[in-house]
């Protein structure tokens, strides 16, 4: 009874509405399946909800999610990076082979030369046998001989090279004196250039440890060749500045730093600096300039700034020197002062700076 009072709703236009009908599957025609050519002719809707979401910071653009090939394309570019790799992994050469090459490259280029190549080969052995300490003294002498023999008239084409130039070195130090003059006439007219060298530098050192007849000669042979301004050949004429030159060699090693003008001036009754200044005042600023001019640039090179015979000639330098060229010379050299305390005349340099120079 109750639900025939009760009234039915009706809308604006006096209409009643429809209820929902329920989805029938044999109702409507079959819809049709649209092709790749239709698809793309069709504009397609976007919501605006949508494209206003692409305004945001962080989101990817519409052009991304139209594009719905992309992750067929990633795919593909990753199974052609991967077989890519798996190519250069495959085709990568191993180490052992790489290493079988370089030794055949070098076994090529050492036979090219094959007029010092079988005698550095047969030099090297001799040389492991005599080198040891369990080598007896009548063994090593009659294998100096026959490595003196197998490298006679070709010693200055071995000393540059990094393994037989340590054949050169053992063959000085355990050599007699004969056998050592013999080594040193043939090496003389390059000792400055062997100097300079990285390996061939060492042979000179064995010269002067022990070549006693030789080593006044070849303390000769370095003077006025400007052989410290060198890192390597700096090294070779430290050491022989304090190990192996009595005091007139020092002076002949220093002097080649006080410049042109104090060789012209010295003579066997004024041969040293101060001594020069004293019979000649008036060219005190000449030589002393000059002194400044060879001086200044070493101070930039840490390796040759640390050396005794340099530390020697700066002090001569502020003992003698202006007051002018000595606050040039303090502003030249302040940062490098550090390198110079650890001798006794470097100390004294460094104490005349802080005398002489500025709070700064």
């Amino acid at each position: 009874m109750e639900n025939k009072n009760k009234k039915k709703f009706v809308g604006k236009s006096g209409k009643v509405p429809h209820r929902k009908r329920k989805f029938k599957k044999d109702s409507g025609p079959p819809k049709k399946l649209l092709k790749k050519g239709d698809e793309e002719e069709k504009p397609q809707s976007i919501s605006k909800k949508f494209v206003k979401g692409q305004l945001r910071t962080g989101k990817a653009s519409v052009k991304q999610f139209k594009n719905k090939k992309q992750p067929e394309k990633f795919a593909k570019k990753r199974k052609l990076d991967d077989g890519e790799e798996g190519g250069s992994n495959s085709k990568k050469p191993k180490r052992n082979d790489i290493q079988k090459k370089r030794k055949e490259l070098k076994k090529t280029r050492q036979l090219h030369d094959r007029s010092n190549y079988d005698i550095i080969i047969k030099s090297k052995q001799i040389w492991e046998n005599m080198r040891r300490k369990k080598c007896e003294k009548e063994t090593r002498e009659r294998l100096m001989d026959e490595l003196q023999e197998l490298v006679r008239g070709k010693i200055k084409s071995l000393t540059f090279a990094h393994d037989s130039t340590r054949v050169i070195q053992c063959l000085i130090q355990y050599g007699n004196e004969k056998q050592r003059r013999e080594i040193f006439e043939e090496l003389k007219d390059s000792l400055v250039e062997m100097s300079k060298s990285k390996y061939s530098r060492n042979i000179v050192k064995k010269f002067l440890m022990y070549g006693s007849n030789t080593c006044s000669k070849l303390i000769f042979a370095l003077y006025k060749k400007m052989a410290f301004k060198n890192f390597l050949s700096s090294a070779v004429v430290e050491y022989a500045y304090n190990e192996k030159a009595v005091l007139e060699q020092r002076n002949m090693l220093s002097e080649e730093l006080y410049g042109n003008t104090f060789q012209v001036y010295k003579t066997p009754v004024v041969p040293t600096l101060d001594k020069v200044l004293e019979a000649h005042p008036e060219k005190r600023e000449a030589i002393l300039d000059e002194m400044k001019q060879i001086l200044t640039p070493m101070a930039q090179k840490e390796s040759v700034i640390k050396h005794s015979l340099i530390h020697k000639v700066f002090l001569d330098f502020f003992m003698f020197a202006i007051p002018k060229q000595r606050s040039e010379m303090i502003e030249a050299i302040r940062e490098a002062v550090i390198y110079l305390a650890h001798t006794h005349d470097g100390a004294r340099v460094a104490m005349h700076c802080l005398w002489h120079g500025t709070p700064k």
